[in-house]
């Protein structure tokens, strides 16, 4: 049993005539009476019941038919991902990002491949970085912004650009008067953070001293949470280069001696069939941002 045989039964079954059917199927009515046949002796069932000028389905035909139908179905929709994928641009592009860079990149990145490759459907997801790297595992993810390192072997990784930190304080904290404050000055600070599972979080107790941290230290779910908290004089935090936003006259944004800052890369999976794709697209979105 095969696709062409299941392709002879489905055309008898809607023709109800081998003769026509044949003909659509573009073979001899011998080839294909003796082809659905040899079908009816495989499954060990009668599928048709033959009459001199018409043919009628069995009861257990018309069951056959149905699943028929699906895996004929199903093959034309493995043939349609095949040929996608040899014109790659033409289908349909998932891209994550985490959310402490989703909100600043992504909306040029969408235009800039929008414009390259208009005939490009996008789907942009923004997720925490655990979760994002379990959609590119399992190639349900195409790319994703993810900060580098990224451990598991299955990923690719193009990067894209570095990411500095700065030291954010309201416009009227002690600090704010300096060019550039030393990391030292930071542990005398209240340090807000984001809560656990952004990656944001993890980047800044690396950079900073994790043990002055306790459970209850407040924790916001996003960086504009932060921007209105030291705005407002609650602390200080740890902003990244592409979440600044110009001519903010209530918040100062001062490098930080020790220059720390986070790579940001695009990943995919070693085996996505749309591999060169995505490396391509690493290239063009490649850029430094304007500190």
């Amino acid at each position: 049993m095969n696709l062409r045989d299941l392709n002879y039964l489905i055309a008898v079954a809607d023709c109800k005539n081998f003769s026509h059917a044949a003909n659509q199927c573009a073979i001899g009515q011998p080839t294909l009476s003796v082809q659905i046949k040899k079908l009816e002796d495989y499954l060990d069932v009668p599928l048709f019941v033959r009459n001199k000028n018409q043919v009628e389905i069995t009861e257990i035909g018309t069951q056959v038919v149905e699943v028929a139908r699906r895996i004929v179905a199903d093959a034309e929709q493995i043939r349609m991902i095949a040929a996608q994928a040899q014109l790659p641009t033409c289908g349909k592009l998932s891209l994550g990002a985490f959310p402490s860079v989703a909100s600043y990149v992504l909306p040029e990145y969408v235009f800039r491949i929008k414009q390259h490759f208009p005939e490009m459907k996008m789907l942009v997801i923004e997720e925490k970085t655990n979760a994002l790297m379990e959609l590119l595992l399992g190639m349900k993810l195409d790319a994703a912004l993810l900060a580098l390192p990224v451990k598991p072997q299955e990923f690719e990784a193009s990067p894209l650009f570095e990411d500095p930190f700065t030291l954010a304080v309201a416009s009227d904290h002690p600090l704010a008067g300096h060019d550039v404050v030393d990391l030292n000055a930071v542990d005398q600070e209240n340090l807000l953070l984001l809560d656990e599972g952004h990656c944001l979080r993890d980047q800044a107790l690396q950079i900073c001293n994790p043990s002055r941290f306790i459970e209850d230290d407040f924790r916001a779910s996003s960086l504009e949470t932060l921007r209105f908290m030291v705005k407002n004089g609650v602390g200080v935090t740890l902003m990244p280069s592409v979440a600044i936003q110009p001519d903010e006259s209530d918040i100062r944004y001062i490098p930080i001696k020790q220059n720390p800052c986070r790579t940001i890369a695009l990943v995919w999976h070693r085996q996505h069939p749309r591999r060169k794709l995505l490396q391509e697209l690493a290239s063009l979105l490649a850029y430094k941002p304007i500190a």
